[in-house]
């Protein structure tokens, strides 16, 4: 009995150690690390004859050691490589490009994408296309456009980074709107509000040197996926009240023959009521900033309450300038980059899905809108007046 119940046991035993063998599945799919070639970044481009070019920047990690500081490239003791193929679609591209690559392109921790001014007035959404079909894609990545050729910008060399890659990503979360691949289609297919990308672009930092940095210049406003009209930097800032993320940023303020007053908004935000006033949309705005004076060539004296709420004034009416002229160019383009069409949707839902859903766009240019700023100097600096004429 006892030899009877010990060869059952050891079948049972056997019997389960094959079937966890045959579940374990070991490593026969892996990748080893110099078998593939990471892509940090890559570009979009469309030629003249409607074909699409993909570029790639590929980290060279055997260069990567000996370098101390930035610069890029794609030739000589440079950290990294930037290489391009034309095909119909962007699928047919990549592979071209595996071609001649020794080692598997490797797509699933690049961080930017940048699209060139021919792909943004065509259409984004057909080249696109794959980054929703193939899962090594990341929908977290940045996208961005630029004024000229997209792999333009890949080929820069940034000082502060090893990568142009990489600079771009920092500039991003540093000085713009970040627009994900994400956020980009939520925006394309969501009625009521149009999609925006930040605009970048090489430019040469030194008169007589070759080096190209990477500048963000302005904003791109779409309709549908096609590009309608790009803002400079100095036009958008009306766009950044209406985000859920607000980048500081920095203008400068005259007031009268006193001199001129530097001002940084750190917090702003928009409080929207919409409602229906005389047969016509109507948007009341609310806009909050908290603002630092960083620098003053003025010799107002902070001290006196009447100059301070003058100062606070003068603000407040500069930002809801900012905010008004984006809003008439809304009404003048008949896009929507700020939402309103979204927060109108989210207050009359009914009425939205059964009168302006489908045609907003035509609505825009009759809405009307009243724009209310407040403004609290927070900071002021350490001292109220100039330390370099506090002893003259």
């Amino acid at each position: 009995m006892n030899n009877r119940r010990n060869r059952k046991g050891l079948t049972r035993y056997c019997l389960l150690v094959s079937i966890v063998s045959i579940l374990l599945s070991g490593c026969w799919d892996r990748r080893e690390v110099n078998d593939i070639a990471i892509v940090i970044a890559m570009s979009v481009d469309k030629e003249e004859d409607g074909k699409y070019r993909l570029g790639v920047q590929i980290p060279l990690v055997s260069s990567m050691g000996s370098l101390s500081g930035g610069g890029g490239g794609t030739s000589g003791n440079e950290s990294f490589y930037v290489d391009s193929a034309v095909g119909k679609t962007l699928h047919e591209a990549r592979a071209i490009l595996q071609t001649r690559m020794s080692r598997i392109l490797y797509f699933a921790h690049y961080r930017v994408v940048v699209i060139g001014s021919e792909v943004a007035r065509s259409g984004f959404s057909k080249p696109f296309d794959i980054i929703s079909r193939y899962p090594e894609n990341r929908l977290t990545s940045y996208v961005v456009m630029t004024k000229g050729k997209a792999i333009d910008l890949l080929n820069a060399h940034p000082h502060f980074e090893r990568f142009s890659g990489e600079a771009i990503r920092e500039l991003i979360k540093a000085v713009t709107i970040p627009v994900s691949i994400k956020d980009m289609a939520q925006m394309n297919i969501t009625p009521g509000i149009d999609t925006f990308l930040p605009v970048f672009d090489p430019v040469n930092t030194q008169p007589k040197g070759d080096s190209k940095e990477i500048e963000g210049t302005g904003i791109a406003v779409f309709r549908g996926d096609k590009l309608i009209k790009i803002y400079k930097r100095s036009e958008v800032a009306g766009i950044r009240w209406f985000q859920s993320y607000f980048n500081p940023f920095s203008f400068v303020i005259e007031m009268d023959d006193s001199g001129p007053i530097s001002a940084m908004v750190l917090k702003g935000h928009a409080v929207v009521k919409p409602m229906i006033r005389q047969g016509r949309i109507h948007f009341d705005i609310q806009l909050y900033a908290s603002v630092f004076i960083p620098e003053t060539l003025s010799p107002l004296d902070f001290n006196d309450k009447s100059t301070f709420n003058e100062v606070e004034r003068r603000l407040a009416e500069k930002i809801t300038k900012k905010v008004d002229f984006i809003l008439n160019e809304s009404k003048k383009h008949r896009v929507d980059p700020t939402g309103l069409g979204l927060t109108f949707a989210k207050r009359y839902p009914k009425l939205w899905e059964q009168k302006y859903k489908k045609r907003w766009e035509k609505e825009l240019p009759h809405i009307t809108f009243q724009i209310h700023s407040k403004v609290q100097v927070t900071n002021i600096g350490q001292t109220t007046n100039s330390l370099m004429k506090e002893g003259l």
